[in-house]
């Protein structure tokens, strides 16, 4: 069991409402005991106040155990607006576990781009369909889409599922191949080891490349995209 003596909060400086509850957070944590501090080097843990695409782009930032306060409709923060106060004081008083979460490593070219939580995707950014190249475990399809994804577990509940794909367990040692909207459906929702490496290709000069819907890099025409499971993990605390 570890133990929350001294905390890092961030909040998005975009929503006011975020920077009025970290404040809250803040004095909560003090007056029970906790010091908030500005250095990721002796901090404990970390606190995201804003929602799950503040914990997206800040998951490998800190390499801290995570406690995220969002919203109702979020699907990773473990605490809401209402319920955030009873959860992080059972964290301070009798100290906490963590659950470490699957992330999927990109490289373009053999160069390592980004990881992601929620899902690594490849989509056309001008409406139109582009024309893909696509190896799973070995396995070799071709086909027209709007795009493909490749989710892991997290991101399976999330725009994964929106798009055909099944709901896994957050601790499957799985991941997901997805296209979206595929051209006749010629390409069908698959489910792989997390062990296997997939591959894609693309002669359009429209395509990105989008890490967790955060970070988004233009894809050269005929560039090799290798998926892959990360030796990174995002640790989450559990509440």
């Amino acid at each position: 069991m570890k133990r929350l003596r001294r905390a890092l909060v961030i909040f998005n400086p975009k929503k006011p409402h975020a920077k009025e509850l970290a404040t809250e957070v803040s004095a909560f944590l003090r007056a029970n005991g906790a010091e908030v501090v500005k250095h990721a080097e002796i901090a404990d843990a970390l606190i995201i106040v804003s929602g799950d695409g503040t914990l997206l782009y800040h998951k490998s930032k800190y390499r801290l155990p995570i406690f995220a306060i969002g919203s109702e409709t979020s699907f990773i923060c473990q605490a809401t607006s209402k319920n955030w106060g009873g959860k992080l004081l059972r964290i301070i008083r009798d100290g906490f576990r963590t659950e470490k979460r699957m992330m999927l490593a990109c490289e373009v070219n053999g160069k390592v781009v980004e990881n992601a939580l929620n899902e690594v995707v490849i989509r056309s950014r001008d409406h139109r369909v582009i024309d893909l190249e696509v190896s799973v475990g070995g396995k070799r399809f071709s086909f027209y889409a709007d795009g493909i994804l490749f989710s892991t577990p997290t991101g399976a509940s999330a725009y994964c599922y929106s798009c055909g794909g099944s709901e896994l367990p957050k601790h499957a040692r799985r991941y997901e191949v997805v296209a979206i909207a595929p051209y006749r459906r010629l390409f069908k929702p698959m489910i792989v080891r997390d062990s296997a490496v997939s591959s894609a290709t693309t002669k359009s000069s429209t395509a990105d490349l989008v890490f967790d819907g955060q970070f988004i890099h233009r894809v050269k025409p005929g560039s090799k995209i290798r998926v892959y499971k990360s030796r990174q993990t995002v640790e989450l605390i559990r509440a």
